[in-house]
């Protein structure tokens, strides 16, 4: 690298979008370690998620949506706990020190901490195949953060936003899917809005940060979908100890999904297609009312999909003659999008 890790530390990362005042980062960027205050009856909610070129995103990526996805992601982690946002580090792999790639990276990055009130505390810079490891810390009162393990029979069964849209956008950013050979767009003169739609799905996902935060106290379980409907849904089955019924005509799709996807390849990118970074979440019948009206507050579409029954697995369940096809959510030690 042409410039010292210091110098690009120094250049890039120590603004003021990145370095925000908070009462509770004692210590930042700067020196060996930051020293974090933690607010007294709270916990400490810690969670990482590493990014790499060819297998996250394509090679070339605009390197401010880059950044926006690794925040994005880990944040919708704080979210499914129900944690408020406090301090990230980042670990940056670089193959070379592109002043461009890294003036875009760190211009995105700080907008985004800015927004979501995350101020960037530490982290190391080295040389090698691009990669974007972010671990990122919140807080929780006692008591108070949202579990995968407390799901209860009776509860419904709800998700945020729409899904499917980030499983047509890695087909748009030239991505394979591991789905199934069969999942693609209807033809390949999809409008360039639908493509905008999609592609922005993919890079940009909505943290459900305030979501989670104004709604917390009616929720009772909650997962983050960042491996598909049906696969997450799974681990607050284990976790609960319960099954799930899930009426997949009541899944909520994009109007362009619905326009550029057959209803069977809608299916399989809800429940198996991943990238949505939207929350599941159940909720005890005598809370539904004080829950959807909390989240229209909140600006969130949230759409009730099923309820939680004995059993230990998700029942797909059909109103039509729609053909239920099973695929497997995303493995991945065993995929790479981008080969």
């Amino acid at each position: 690298m042409s410039q010292s890790e210091f110098d690009i530390i120094k250049k890039y990362f120590e603004t003021s979008d990145l370095n925000q005042d908070n009462e509770h980062i004692e210590l930042g960027i700067g020196d060996d370690a930051a020293l974090i205050s933690i607010p007294a009856g709270q916990n400490l909610t810690i969670s990482t998620d590493v990014l790499v070129e060819g297998v996250h995103f394509p090679e070339n990526a605009d390197s401010g949506l880059v950044a926006k996805k690794a925040l994005a992601v880990n944040l919708s982690d704080l979210a499914a706990m129900a944690a408020k946002p406090l301090c990230f580090t980042l670990g940056l792999i670089l193959p070379s020190a592109s002043e461009n790639w890294l003036r875009k990276f760190s211009m995105a990055l700080g907008k985004m901490a800015k927004e979501y009130g995350i101020a960037l505390v530490g982290g190391d810079l080295s040389k090698g195949p691009l990669t974007v490891a972010i671990q990122v810390h919140g807080t929780n009162r006692f008591g108070e953060a949202l579990r995968r393990d407390k799901a209860k029979i009776g509860d419904s069964i709800y998700v945020t936003g729409e899904l499917g849209d980030a499983a047509a956008g890695l087909l748009c950013v030239g991505g394979r899917s591991h789905i199934s050979d069969s999942f693609k767009l209807i033809d390949d003169h999809t409008p360039q809005n639908c493509r905008d739609v999609f592609v922005k799905a993919y890079y940009e996902p909505k943290p459900r940060v305030t979501f989670a935060l104004r709604c917390k106290e009616y929720i009772n379980s909650a997962i983050d979908i960042s491996d598909g409907l049906q696969g997450d849904l799974s681990h607050i089955l284990r976790a609960s100890r319960v099954g799930a019924r899930v009426e997949i005509q009541r899944i909520p799709f994009s109007k362009e999904a619905s326009s550029c996807l057959t209803t069977e390849n809608l299916y399989r990118a809800a429940l198996y297609g991943g990238d949505d970074y939207e929350l599941c979440v159940t909720v005890s019948r005598e809370n539904c009312s004080k829950f959807e009206r909390e989240a229209l507050r909140s600006d969130t579409r949230i759409t009730r999909i099923g309820e939680i029954i004995k059993g230990s697995e998700v029942q797909l369940v059909s109103v039509s003659e729609t053909n239920l096809l099973v695929d497997h959510p995303y493995l991945h030690f065993n995929n790479n999008s981008f080969e």
